[in-house]
């Protein structure tokens, strides 16, 4: 795919979308730290976005996190599988990144390259978002954000009405 990192930061804005989250491209004019603007609860919200393909040149798919912004949202796209997508504070990126000048994405286990372990907490962790995370990442633990994507229909319902 030629266009990898338009196609995350569009598949990402629809994401957000989808779960009602008010969410705007950034205007690379004079938001050149991130790539969208979301607005939650009244909060500005900046997300950057981070695209590459699981099988190219590159065994490791290190990226640059050293902007500003409040989250970053990975996406790493395989043809036979599509798109997944990694979500963290910036402060998670940089305990990830560690001493490295980049974050590595991927690694070559039994001749295939694949996502790197230390991801996988942050896979599919939209909740995170709505849960009050942008404000004070790390403020509320892994259980409660992950409960509203625990909800069954039944669970939803009722905690409407509290």
């Amino acid at each position: 795919m030629e266009y990898i990192g338009k196609y995350g930061e569009y598949r990402v804005l629809a994401c957000l979308l989808e779960r009602d989250i008010e969410a705007y491209s950034a205007i690379k004019m004079n938001q050149s730290d991130f790539d969208i603007t979301a607005i939650i609860d009244e909060s500005i919200i900046r997300i950057q976005v981070k695209s590459t393909h699981l099988h190219n040149k590159s065994t490791n798919n290190s990226i640059d996190i050293d902007s500003n912004y409040n989250f970053l949202v990975i996406v790493i796209y395989d043809e036979k599988n599509g798109a997944e997508f990694f979500i963290m504070s910036r402060k998670e990126a940089e305990k990830l990144k560690g001493e490295s000048k980049k974050l590595g994405l991927t690694h070559m286990k039994n001749g295939k390259l694949q996502t790197k372990e230390d991801l996988m907490p942050y896979k599919d962790q939209w909740s995170r978002l709505l849960a009050g995370e942008a404000n004070e990442p790390g403020s509320y633990s892994g259980r409660t954000v992950n409960l509203p994507s625990d909800f069954d229909k039944a669970d939803a319902e009722l905690s409407e009405q509290l």
